[in-house]
């Protein structure tokens, strides 16, 4: 009876062991890659950032002189209006003439 549970205990620490192994190895293989990965990404960053790129200084200025007329004769009750506008400035960089100075 004794022998019977040390050969059960022995197959759970073999069985243990054997995942725990396989865990290793499967972490240290998929750290590897990563690392790989950020090595990588790395060189194509620095080679964007040593590239010659131009500057734009680009300004947008608004004058907003939208009127709200509202008529509600005979009408009761509140009428609310969002009163933020929003603006979006585009910029083709496809069509500009770049000179360097």
């Amino acid at each position: 009876m004794m022998k019977k549970w040390i050969w059960i205990a022995w197959a759970v620490l073999l069985a243990v062991t054997a995942v725990a192994t396989t865990t290793a190895a499967l972490e240290s293989n998929h750290r590897r890659s990563l690392s790989r990965q950020v090595k990588e990404q790395s060189a194509v960053i620095d080679s964007l950032l040593s590239r010659d790129r131009p500057l734009f200084d680009v300004k947008l200025f608004v004058t907003d002189k939208s009127v709200n007329k509202i008529y509600g004769r005979y009408n009761k009750g509140t009428i609310s209006m969002p009163q933020e506008r929003r603006y979006i400035l585009e910029v083709d960089s496809m069509n500009m003439k770049i000179k360097n100075q």
